[in-house]
């Protein structure tokens, strides 16, 4: 009997160790079991497309009240209304196996974002400006990780969304300046965005900024892509971007994030020099209760990752999804919040002084 009993816990510790070898094997394959669509990507059997005249194809419009008008109490008072528009694009919020491409009345992906996304992330710019945030057959959060090619094919299809819908968006707005922000998927699509509409055009001239965050840049394929477009350098610097992937220094970096560009959202610079929490204006927390704090947390821009320091606050204890260690992926907005917001608005009030 004791001979069986050491021989099942050698077994066990052989399962566990193997296990621990291949966790990261056994976790992309559990994930793949959860959320990969049965078929392949097919664009006969996609969503109904969206009418960007209609307003209900939007998240966000500065004549319909939704999650964008959102303000935290602390900051009332605050606003510096302008003639210049946001163009917002919301990050990932369709996690099912169901398809390639989200229905933009999926219930939970829609709550997430025309709730969460809304005022967490798209509020930054009512400081400043009337945000618009069209709805978009987005990718399904599988796509980022396939590796047949119908993740590419769905995150082009739902880029011709995203193409519509700022055609829509230029017609709603005339000759007025504008900026482009995203996070996640939204900010891929605006990469997409500089490269296909806006680099070498007129456009250029009318862009108060690009927000691309929480994906990988690389530093070298947007120089050659959007050369008129640099990576911004200063805090009033104008038609150029800004990116950042927020890390601890326990975090496994996502792959495309190697090599990435890194501006701090604390000095707006990529010197690489560390800014305290002292200096961080407001973090924001919209879970089950709102909660904006200064002072939560510092960064760094080291190489290719913003290094956030220690918490100096339990508000962001209790994150919905787990994206790994000291990965803040899902914050890379909601940490830096007031700093966001107000480095909009010295951008916009900057463009408008020099024009």
């Amino acid at each position: 009997m004791l001979k069986w009993g050491v021989r099942i816990g050698l077994v066990l510790l052989l399962v566990l160790g193997t296990s621990y070898l291949f966790r990261e094997q056994i976790i992309f394959a559990v994930m793949k079991s959860q959320m990969e669509p049965a078929n392949a990507f097919d664009p006969a059997q996609v969503p109904a497309e969206l009418n960007y005249a209609d307003k209900d194809a939007w998240a966000a419009l500065p004549s319909k009240k939704d999650g964008a008008d959102f303000i935290p109490d602390q900051l009332n008072g605050q606003q510096q209304p302008s003639d210049v528009a946001v163009f917002f694009l919301h990050p990932t919020t369709y996690l099912s196996d169901a398809g390639w491409n989200a229905p933009t009345d999926d219930p939970e992906s829609s709550e997430f974002r025309d709730d969460l996304v809304m005022r967490a992330q798209a509020s930054a710019f009512n400081g400043c400006c009337e945000v618009y945030a069209p709805k978009y057959r987005q990718a399904t959060l599988w796509s980022f990780m396939d590796e047949t090619g119908s993740g590419d094919k769905a995150r082009a299809f739902a880029f011709a969304d995203v193409e519509r819908a700022f055609d829509a968006f230029l017609k709603r707005i005339g000759d007025r300046p504008f900026i482009v922000a995203g996070h996640s998927q939204g900010a891929d699509h605006v990469v997409r965005l500089l490269k296909a509409k806006i680099t070498g055009t007129s456009l250029k001239d009318r862009m108060v900024a690009a927000y691309p965050i929480g994906f990988g840049i690389n530093p070298s394929d947007m120089k050659a892509a959007v050369a008129d477009i640099p990576v911004c350098d200063t805090p009033q610097q104008a038609a150029c971007y800004v990116t950042w992937n927020s890390l601890g220094p326990k975090a496994k970096p996502f792959p495309d994030y190697i090599g990435a560009v890194c501006v701090n959202p604390l000095s707006w610079t990529t010197d690489g020099k560390s800014v305290a929490a002292e200096q961080n204006i407001g973090s924001l927390s919209v879970g089950d209760k709102v909660r904006y704090e200064a002072g939560v947390t510092g960064a760094q821009c080291q190489s290719d990752r913003l290094l956030v320091g220690d918490f100096q606050s339990d508000m962001f204890d209790n994150l919905p999804v787990n994206m790994g260690e000291d990965n803040y992926h899902l914050i890379d907005f909601s940490l830096f919040y007031g700093s966001i917001r107000k480095n909009a608005q010295d951008r916009v009030k900057a463009f408008l002084s020099a024009e």
